[in-house]
């Protein structure tokens, strides 16, 4: 009697091919090098006329960058900040430290993606750019159509409401293991 079933045939394969170190098959990945997204003349509010700090939030659309993924499977992504460039409407050269952080999907949790030190005194500016802190691993942050980020700075901003031409670039990359969905 013969089996119309192809579960253990596919079963015995994939124990073969994990046994020679062949798991890679069942692994998915997408990745896109730059997501970007430009906001002209974004809103800065006012900060304290000693020390103080600002804050401004905005999104970025991920469009369909996760639509290959497994819906069950679990997924793994690497988001990496890749340019954060801001010219403000007026000088922000008491700006001393800034960052941009990502919120982790479902949560109120930031995660640190890039941020920015002055040191010396350099003169007035009207430029600001961050340097990435590294790549970050947020947990089913590709399964998501927007993300949302979180501008902070602090030292002496304007005292006074100001608007900044933002540019902020991403990378992301996502992998799946199709292995548990099989079987």
């Amino acid at each position: 009697m013969r089996t119309k079933s192809f579960r253990p045939l596919l079963l015995a394969g994939a124990v073969t091919l994990l046994g020679t170190g062949c798991d890679s098959l069942f692994n998915i990945e997408v990745e896109a090098e730059r997501i970007c997204k430009t906001e002209n003349d974004l809103s800065f509010p006012a900060s304290p006329p000693i020390s103080g700090s600002v804050e401004q939030t905005f999104e970025i659309p991920l469009g369909d960058f996760a639509s290959a993924l497994p819906e069950d499977a679990d997924v793994e992504t690497e988001l990496r900040l890749k340019l954060f460039d801001a010219t403000a409407s007026t000088d922000i050269s008491g700006i001393e430290r800034a960052s941009l952080s990502v919120r982790k999907p479902g949560s109120a949790e930031y995660v640190l993606l890039g941020e920015f030190r002055r040191t010396g005194t350099s003169g007035s500016t009207n430029k600001l750019q961050l340097t990435s802190s590294g790549a970050v691993d947020v947990l089913d942050l590709a399964k998501q159509e927007q993300l949302e980020f979180l501008f902070q700075a602090t030292g002496s901003p304007p005292t006074q409401s100001w608007t900044a031409d933002v540019e902020v670039c991403v990378g992301a990359k996502a992998s799946a293991n199709y292995f548990g969905l099989l079987f």
